[in-house]
């Protein structure tokens, strides 16, 4: 007779943990080998050697992940509610809030690469900083020429794996006021100005203001000087262009009541799981259905129902095979980010969209400057602990010729012995990009540190940066083509924020600022730079690449009226009945602030939009 909770064969959770050296003493044997599955490799080597060759893949599969037996059943006749493209923020917002409101959502997470890093990096031993960048990054497009010769010279990658981006990124958790929405429509400002919209963002990522961080590194003299020069910098029109500045909100915070370090970069492996392990246990008490992870599976296309008069999907073509759903109930989540999401829709709904989507791109540039000043204070009369102490704020502004806004992200280090603080700068520096060097630090030991990463916003308005479809390459996951490049708004928008970001540096460097010294990089591109009295060269402090694209599928009130908006008020794509789109591709500007934060947020009401609220076992 079937268990009262079995669950369809294409919705399979993990079977239960084979007792191994970790059997309690007196813990019949009978037991575990009662409850262990039926296969060689599960009776410790009776009668014969188990396999020897275990991957990383096949050892999480069979716990977290569909497994080749489950996705047959789910290609032959699953149906699922919500199918969701992407494993990174938006997909987590998604999830939890739809699963929270109803545990019994069949839900169904693709995600085109493996399993890799179980949380960010940072969190990891220090030589994991290795993985950063080159094979992890993949760049899903044919970039133009005249991006490549430009200033901007390219857009920052993917991250193709379970988390995506979300391993790697900088936690900073800015909560952008309605002003700096520039172009949002009504809708999406009605819903940001509800209270629990940021209320539930923050606490799903973890936001902590750096001043309120409890790890001794934070929260210490260097925090508090630093702020107050900042607010008192912005108050007294020493920054010209500034308008505001706090101690930065970071994805870092604690995460139990006992936590005494409180220091941990978010990312979405290990939440994700947490949710998989949750409804794994609603589901085996009959109060809930388990959420199924697919690996290695890219979402390519979809096809639309021509007889439909909704417009609904009923296939999705995925490089395992196409997914269908016949009774057009299954709604598509594209939460794959920007560019991928775009991408999906040219390739399916090409026409529908044709105007619409990618004809809008934006982001940010960036600039980069390193500085310190020397305390002037002998040794122990200071005030600055004897240990690492770094402090986070968030400085931001406006052009004042076009209001296009900037933001500077500024890490300051008292490093009293750099080779052995080395391990908690590398996991405690808010953004390792944008940190400081071992060869900053050496010889800092009686300075205090700037790191200043300023980012400033793209031009929405420039008909010269697009995502184009590329129908000549049979790729579909690629066959677009990308362009970015600046007006002459943002290279004087690049010019302000930059003098911003020295008069930030002279303001926090207070009576210390004749003492200034900036970091020049190497000619050679080594690490091998200098501290120098002279300012860099602009060439010296301009990052290229683009980081935070927006707007590909920008959001509007009236889809007749905005000729080139791609997604309604209700996050849905036009030409399309239940395929959504979440991420920063809906925002019509990309302000200078991080996403993130507010991404999560329309991410999680657009589940509200979505799921009808239900209570678990009813």
């Amino acid at each position: 007779m079937p268990s009262p909770h079995a669950q369809d064969d294409y919705l399979k959770t993990a079977h239960a943990t084979v007792p191994s050296f970790h059997a309690r003493t007196g813990k019949a044997p009978a037991v575990g080998l009662a409850n262990a599955p039926n296969e060689p490799v599960n009776q410790w080597g009776f009668p014969e050697p188990g396999p020897q060759s275990p991957t990383a893949q096949s050892a999480t599969a069979e716990h977290y992940f569909v497994d080749e037996t489950t996705w047959k059943a789910i290609l032959d006749h699953g149906q699922f509610d919500d199918i969701v493209c992407g494993s990174g923020f938006c997909a987590l917002a998604y999830v939890d809030a739809a699963l929270k409101r109803d545990p019994f959502r069949k839900i169904l997470i693709l995600e085109r690469g493996q399993f890799w890093l179980p949380q960010h990096f940072q969190n990891l031993p220090l030589p994991f900083k290795l993985v950063l960048g080159g094979p992890s990054e993949t760049f899903p497009w044919q970039l133009s020429s005249e991006t490549f010769k430009s200033e901007v010279k390219f857009m920052r990658g993917s991250c193709p794996f379970f988390g995506g981006r979300s391993t790697f990124w900088s936690a900073w958790s800015p909560k952008p006021t309605p002003e700096l929405m520039r172009g949002f429509p009504q809708s999406m400002l009605d819903t940001a100005a509800k209270a629990e919209f940021w209320s539930d963002a923050r606490a799903l990522l973890d936001v902590t203001a750096a001043d309120k961080v409890t790890s001794p590194v934070f929260g210490q003299q260097l925090q508090k000087q630093i702020d107050s020069r900042l607010a008192e910098g912005v108050k007294g029109k020493q920054i010209p262009s500034a308008n505001f500045s706090e101690p930065a909100q970071l994805s870092v915070g604690r995460r139990t009541a006992v936590d005494t370090t409180a220091f941990d970069k978010f990312s979405t492996p290990g939440p994700l799981l947490t949710i998989y392990e949750r409804q794994r246990v609603l589901a085996e008490r009959g109060e809930g259905h388990p959420l199924m992870i697919a690996l290695d599976t890219v979402a390519q296309r979809f096809e639309v129902d021509p007889e439909d008069a909704e417009k609904h999907a009923n296939i999705l073509h995925t490089s395992r095979g196409a997914l269908v759903f016949p009774y057009g109930k299954t709604n598509i989540i594209l939460a794959a980010g920007a560019i991928p999401s775009t991408t999906i829709l040219l390739n399916s709904v090409g026409k529908e969209q044709a105007g619409r989507a990618g004809t809008r791109l934006s982001g940010h540039f960036l600039t980069h400057i390193a500085a310190r000043f020397p305390i002037k204070e002998p040794t122990g009369q200071d005030g600055y602990q004897s240990h690492l102490e770094i402090g986070a704020s968030y400085l931001a502004g406006l052009d004042p010729t076009n209001n296009l806004q900037y933001h500077v992200q500024i890490t300051a280090i008292h490093s009293p012995h750099p080779e052995t603080d080395a391990e908690d700068a590398g996991r405690l520096c808010p953004d390792y990009a944008a940190a400081a060097t071992a060869e900053q630090l050496a010889g800092s030991e009686r300075y205090i540190v700037l790191v200043c990463a300023t980012l400033g916003e793209l031009d929405e308005h420039n008909p010269n940066s697009w995502v184009k479809h590329n129908p000549e390459n049979p790729d579909v996951t690629t066959n677009i083509r990308l362009q970015v490049t600046l007006t002459d708004k943002d290279k004087h928008l690049w010019g302000v924020m930059d003098q911003a970001t020295y008069d930030a540096i002279k303001v926090m460097a207070g009576d210390q600022a004749a003492s200034l010294q900036y970091w020049h990089d190497a000619a050679d591109g080594t690490n091998a730079g200098s501290w120098q009295t002279a300012k860099p060269s602009q060439a010296n402090i301009h990052v290229p690449g683009i980081v935070h694209e927006t707007a590909t599928l920008y959001m509007s009130d009236d889809l007749d009226k905005d000729i080139h908006a791609s997604v309604d008020k209700n996050y849905r794509a036009k030409g399309c009945g239940n395929v959504y789109v979440t991420g920063g591709a809906l925002f019509p500007s990309s302000g200078s602030w991080n996403p993130t934060m507010t991404m999560c947020g329309f991410a999680r009401d657009l589940a509200h939009k979505l799921v009808p609220e239900k209570r678990a076992g009813k």
